[in-house]
């Protein structure tokens, strides 16, 4: 009963404040349950890539990325298609293209915290204001020599001020907390492409063909086979 009581004495400024406090609430816990079983889902792909990538076998490693899909799996199938192509050249770009459009999923919704907790204490201040206001009323009324007249609105520019504060500071820990979370699984996606990159690139130079598996490309996409010397002289 007494938090319903301040929330009427904080008049109406209270009930926005309140919305942002569900808002951030609601925010921290969907992002920190799906970053949480997103970087367990992630550290074990990329254990299983890096394993398969270490012995350059790549049929694996688009088998283990097909059977994934998350963001680092397209990520890193996108490189193998080109390898698999024989365009490794290309791989880099392409899984950069397809990190710009994967990644950010991470970082999902952590702007609304941000500005969450860029307006609450804004908001706490308009309570303030206009709590002011309603004294300096009281006060072109009745004058100075009423306090209790006057307390209504002292009272109410301090409870906004408050809540807005109270809302504001979990949110700003919330989002530092999430956003370090989002920035480590992006990181370790980060250094394991590019350990696959440099596999790939490795693997290409000791070949003068077409790696094997070329099969595992997708459907409608055709292999370029270089001719071998004995047609080239049969063509001639």
């Amino acid at each position: 009963m007494q938090i319903f009581s301040l929330i009427t004495k904080g008049g109406y400024v209270m009930y926005p404040i309140i919305l942002c406090s569900i808002i951030s609430l609601a925010i921290f816990l969907e992002r920190w349950y799906v970053l949480r079983h997103s970087r367990e889902r992630v550290d074990r792909y990329l254990r299983s890539v890096k394993r398969a990538v270490a012995q350059r076998d790549w049929e694996s490693v688009v088998d283990i990325s097909k059977k994934n899909q998350s963001p680092p799996s397209r990520i890193i199938l996108a490189g193998v298609r080109k390898y698999f192509q024989g365009l490794t050249g290309e791989a880099r770009e392409a899984m950069e293209d397809v990190a710009m459009q994967e990644l950010p999923v991470y970082e999902k919704r952590l702007s609304t915290l941000s500005v969450v907790a860029s307006i609450s204490p804004l908001l706490g201040l308009l309570g303030t204001v206009t709590g002011m206001i309603r004294t300096f009323d009281v006060i072109s009324v009745v004058g100075v020599g009423k306090p209790a007249e006057m307390a209504g609105g002292i009272s109410e520019a301090l409870i906004t001020t408050a809540a807005g504060l109270i809302v504001a500071i979990p949110t700003v820990l919330a989002h530092h907390y999430l956003s370090n979370l989002a920035d480590k699984i992006i990181s370790d996606i980060d250094r394991a492409c590019t350990e696959v990159v440099e596999a790939l690139e490795e693997s290409a130079n000791s070949h003068n063909t077409l790696p094997l598996g070329s099969e595992n490309l997708r459907e409608g996409e055709e292999e370029n086979v270089p001719i071998s010397v004995s047609e080239e002289e049969t063509h001639s």
